[in-house]
């Protein structure tokens, strides 16, 4: 039944077409085509600004470097840098929900999998859209 109603269709469709002439384009379409090729302003590329400037980046390394240094150079004992005393608000708190944290071996495997594979991909996502 198909075939019957594409079939019917071509032929109209081929009658309406051998009555139509044949359109040329003029002597002169090339040239003013590229006439206006050659007018049409040309788009400028913005320059490439990072997300995150540099010197985020320094000021963040810099702040890592200085805590690793610190934990490093103290001699373990628990020293107040300032006098905020946050042990009382928060300690029975965390410590209460770190108790009754539980999970399984297949669940820790899950997470440290997860976190190797996001590790892994940041610089090959990375690489991928700079165009290395």
């Amino acid at each position: 039944m198909k075939e019957n109603e594409n079939n019917e269709l071509e032929k109209l469709a081929d009658k309406a077409m051998k009555s139509l002439p044949l359109e040329t384009p003029s002597f002169d379409f090339t040239s003013r085509v590229m006439a206006q090729v050659a007018m049409a302003p040309e788009k400028t590329i913005p320059a490439y600004k990072p997300l995150l400037p540099k010197t985020f980046w320094i000021v963040l390394i810099t702040i890592i470097i200085g805590l690793f240094g610190y934990a490093y150079f103290t001699d373990g004992s628990q020293q107040q840098i300032f006098n905020i005393d946050f042990d009382m608000a928060y300690a029975n708190k965390l410590q209460n929900m770190a108790n009754q944290l539980d999970s399984s071996k297949t669940t820790m495997y899950a997470a440290v999998a997860l976190l190797l594979a996001m590790l892994v991909q940041i610089p090959l996502i990375r690489n991928h859209f700079q165009g290395k």
